[in-house]
């Protein structure tokens, strides 16, 4: 009767110890007198175990049942329901396991303590018991110290995670009852035991095998959902140019207004020589600030407005042919996109460039036999990176920046949604792109 009570008092404070991880680290539900119902099914579990003590149930069959499955329900009764509980639980137990393991092979391995004294001496088991117990609350208060952070796992991760915790759990407790076996002179159980472990980590290599190529596929998934997320904020960025561009037409029809009120007050006044140096002054800022294409099509007028003021701003010659059908076979997003990566890729070769040497692009854009025809060339050093695909990557120096690469693979994107043709001519001193789109 006096070894139950022991195991009753051992298993409280197991529980104990495991109350104390949970309300650490775990959301408690706002429940009346929680820490009293805690304290209870602390009881509740102590006494579980015992019992399973009494039918003298294998260490196994123990720690799936008290470890694992009673204290998972105990934190879901308690506490919010997340995937961190059941990480918690099966944490606690490895530790149960591990603390169980240095008290039983720390004796026999360091102390030369004989192994069947171990299992027959009072007084070496209660020294066992008290190392058990004191590594326990060591390595629980150590777990008490780290930070807990909310996470989450995907349905097929979850039952991934259980699995592969039972299996660890289970090979843990026969790697256990293995060095038991080694010390205490059962060869032909120690053999069983060991082809159970080599089987069992098999399961578990095929287990993370499977997972790891699950995980794998949702990261590609995720890489492609964060790349168009991507391309879209980039078309918003060329887009909201656009708007920019409109926006500085409007003004600059305001302030030419103000500036023909000036002029003419001038000429009235016969003010001849400050009339001409206004309207040179005039020229000049207009010249150097604004770009005025007349296509017909505003979002063509607005995008190419904008990367001509880029171009100025790099140096970089310009030459452009634009004559427009009555209908363009793309949306506005589509061209602003198509229209604005053919630009910056122009723009980013010629910048690669020396000063000294010139750089220039040439652009067109015009129907072509019931076509859309778009030709842009550039000057290039000769320098080209391709992918094992033959596809044409980008050149930056900073190659981990999210937008790297992307440029060229969403005009291949837009092109192929509309059944068009792509053509790229490179040489060792100009790139270029010929682009038709059948009209509609």
């Amino acid at each position: 009767m006096s070894d139950y009570i022991v195991e009753f008092i051992i298993n409280i404070w197991v529980s104990f110890l495991f109350l104390i991880l949970a309300n650490g680290k775990l959301n408690r539900r706002n429940l009346k007198y929680s820490y009293l119902l805690q304290i209870l099914s602390v009881l509740v579990l102590a006494e579980c175990a015992l019992l399973l003590d009494v039918m003298q149930a294998p260490v196994i069959i123990k720690s799936l049942t008290i470890l694992l499955v009673l204290h998972y329900l105990y934190t879901c009764i308690f506490f919010t329901f997340q995937i961190s509980n059941l990480f918690w639980v099966v944490i606690f137990c490895i530790v149960e396991l591990a603390s169980k393991f240095t008290a039983t092979i720390f004796p026999v391995e360091w102390l030369h303590t004989d192994a069947d004294r171990m299992l027959t001496d009072h007084a070496v088991q209660s020294s066992v018991t008290i190392l058990y117990l004191l590594t326990l609350t060591v390595l629980t208060s150590i777990l008490l110290c780290f930070s807990s952070r909310a996470f989450k796992l995907s349905r097929t991760e979850k039952i991934t995670f259980v699995l592969l915790s039972v299996l660890c759990i289970v090979i843990e407790n026969l790697i256990v009852a293995g060095q038991v076996n080694i010390h205490t002179g059962s060869p032909e159980t120690y053999a069983d035991l060991l082809s159970a472990i080599c089987f069992l980590i098999l399961i578990l290599f095929v287990s993370l095998t499977i997972y790891l190529y699950h995980l794998g596929i949702e990261r590609e998934k995720n890489i492609q959902l964060s790349r168009q997320q991507l391309l879209s904020e980039m078309e918003r960025k060329q887009y909201d140019q656009i708007i920019s561009s409109i926006s500085e037409l409007r003004y600059l029809k305001h302030d030419i207004s103000n500036h023909l009120d000036t002029l003419h007050a001038l000429m009235v006044n016969h003010a001849y020589p400050e009339a001409e140096a206004f309207i040179r002054d005039l020229t000049a800022t207009v010249n150097n600030n604004h770009y005025i294409l007349a296509s017909g099509n505003s979002t063509v007028d607005s995008i190419l407005t904008n990367k001509l003021i880029q171009c100025k701003s790099a140096q970089i010659q310009v030459e452009y042919s634009v004559f427009l059908p009555d209908s363009i076979p793309l949306s506005d997003i589509e061209l602003c996109s198509l229209l604005g990566n053919l630009f910056d890729n122009a723009i980013e070769a010629c910048e690669q460039l020396p000063e000294t040497e010139q750089r220039s692009i040439d652009f067109s854009m015009k129907p072509f036999q019931n076509m859309l025809s778009i030709v842009i060339s550039n000057r290039t050093n000769g320098n080209y990176r391709i992918d094992k695909k033959n596809h044409f990557l980008s050149t930056k120096t900073i190659k981990d920046t999210p937008e790297h690469g992307l440029g060229l693979s969403r005009i291949q994107s837009i092109i192929n949604d509309h059944n068009g043709i792509l053509d790229i001519q490179p040489t060792t001193d100009t790139f270029m792109i010929r682009i038709l789109l059948p009209l509609k």
